[in-house]
């Protein structure tokens, strides 16, 4: 009373499981026909079996049987019954037939048989399997998996528009195909260590003997992995002044891709840029050659005086245009010089700079001007105090006493000072010496006799008030604040 279509297939599943595990089963076909009116009704009937509930008996018979649906009802058969017939599971040997009536029995057989005698190869490749390889390596087995409808023989070879070198690595035989036996044919491919880097697109051919089965194409999109490196690891440009460029050192770099390239400076390259290459690099697969230039901007080198020179360690980043490689580094070493003018002129002001500091320091502890400082510079060498005639008196009350300070003479003989003296057989000089950082005045005898507070001296450090007798000529030296100390301690110094 009922139409059971769901389990109608279960059955007929399990019955082509059990053929399928004959011993004669091997190059046979085992095919299902149903014959219904398109729909399906269950009603009263207990836990039925839904049509699509069926597609687990279907995975488990690996694309082994064909079904055909014979939809003979007047009315539109159900949706179902396509989706059935469509499941992947069944790898396209699934077809729904309308003949409303069944007035067309006879010629839908026509149309069956053809399809289960004709041969057939379906074959797929998961992308799964496809990823990216390095030059000069051996990919990992891709595995095709592939069914054929009848016994056949299966070679396989590699198209390469690009001509790139890649090598395929087949079965080392033909591979034969059991009908209806679900087969992995597994395959390498051989990567040149010269290939080129990117997307390469291949396509393998899968040839069948003795049938008429047009060859089989499936597509290969493979990535090969760029490789970018970089030589020398570490370039020195030497000694450059600020304001000039450097010399050519030169970059090579091998790379299995092609496009440009940009260089650029990272790390401490404050005033340091690219002179070469001014414009971006043209890559090639190979070795490519790049001439490098550092050019030093001209700024202010005052902080980094010591010994004129700054020492630099930099990064030269290579980035190429393509995403699928990534930059490379090389390290950089630079020793960047102060011109000599410049250096000459910045150690004149670090040296007036510290003249500076001494003066000011002078002057706090002197508690005197710059201005009394340099008048004390000026006059150091100076004979400062008065020499004052005691006797013979001269005739004029203005010769009774002689500034020394006015003279402005750092030495001067007596005899030039006071004609009574110039008119003995004896002489003597007065000169301005420093000791331990304090000015004195000595006394030195040129010829005859001279004495100083009575005692005969060659030379002797004058004091206030010292009485001085050359022959009848008695003078008196007169040097405020510069008192004679004890005769215990006294600075006087005959030789």
């Amino acid at each position: 009373m009922r139409t059971h279509t769901g389990k109608a297939v279960q059955k007929a599943l399990q019955h082509s499981a059990l053929l399928n595990k004959r011993a004669d089963a091997l190059g046979r076909t085992v095919s299902i026909v149903f014959m219904t009116d398109g729909l399906e009704d269950v009603r009263g009937i207990p836990n039925p079996v839904l049509i699509p509930s069926n597609t687990q008996f279907l995975r488990e018979q690996q694309c082994k049987p064909y079904i055909f649906f014979v939809s003979l009802g007047l009315k539109e058969h159900e949706k179902q019954l396509n989706d059935f017939a469509s499941n992947p599971a069944l790898c396209g040997k699934g077809q729904v037939l309308r003949d409303p009536g069944g007035v067309q029995l006879n010629k839908l057989a026509q149309n069956i048989r053809p399809v289960l005698i004709t041969p057939k190869l379906d074959v797929n490749l998961p992308t799964v399997n496809l990823q990216p390889v390095l030059p000069g390596t051996t990919t990992e087995p891709l595995n095709i998996n592939s069914i054929s409808n009848v016994n056949a023989k299966v070679s396989l070879q590699l198209e390469d528009p690009q001509q790139s070198g890649i090598r395929l690595i087949p079965p080392d035989r033909t591979i034969n195909l059991v009908a209806n036996q679900a087969t992995v044919i597994p395959v390498r491919l051989q990567i040149p260590a010269e290939a080129k880097g990117g997307a390469s697109s291949l396509r393998l051919v899968l040839t069948i003997a003795d049938q008429a089965i047009a060859p089989i194409t499936i597509d290969l999109p493979l990535t090969i992995q760029s490789k970018l490196q970089i030589q020398p690891t570490r370039l020195d440009f030497g000694s450059t002044e600020v304001g000039k460029t450097t010399e050519t050192q030169t970059l090579v770099v091998r790379t299995n891709i092609s496009g440009t390239a940009s260089l650029q400076l990272q790390g401490n390259s404050k005033d340091v840029s690219i002179a070469e290459p001014s414009a971006a690099i043209s890559l090639q697969p190979g070795e490519t050659k790049i001439p490098v230039q550092l050019q030093v901007t001209d700024s202010n080198f005052a902080g980094d005086v010591y010994d004129g020179l700054r020492q630099r360690t930099f990064t030269l980043v290579l980035t190429p245009d393509n995403s699928i490689a990534s930059p490379v580094s090389t390290e950089a070493h630079l020793h960047i010089l102060m011109p000599l003018g410049r250096k000459i002129v910045i150690w004149l002001l670090l040296g007036l700079l510290i003249l500076l500091i001494t003066l000011i320091v002078v002057c706090l502890i002197q508690r005197k001007t710059p201005l009394e400082l340099a008048e004390d510079f000026r006059t150091r060498k100076r004979l400062e105090g008065a020499l004052v005639v005691l006797e013979p008196l001269p005739q004029s009350s203005q010769d009774e006493e002689i500034s020394l300070t006015h003279l402005q003479k750092g030495r001067v003989c007596l005899s030039d000072l006071i004609p009574a003296i110039a008119a003995t057989n004896s002489d003597a000089e007065l000169v301005t010496v420093w000791r331990a950082g304090k000015k004195n005045i000595d006394l030195r005898c040129l010829k005859g006799v001279i004495f100083v507070n009575t005692k005969k001296i060659n030379t002797d450090e004058l004091y206030d008030e010292d009485i001085i007798e050359i022959d009848n000529v008695k003078l008196q030296f007169n040097w405020i604040e510069h008192q004679r100390p004890s005769e215990s301690s006294s600075g006087q110094t005959n030789f």
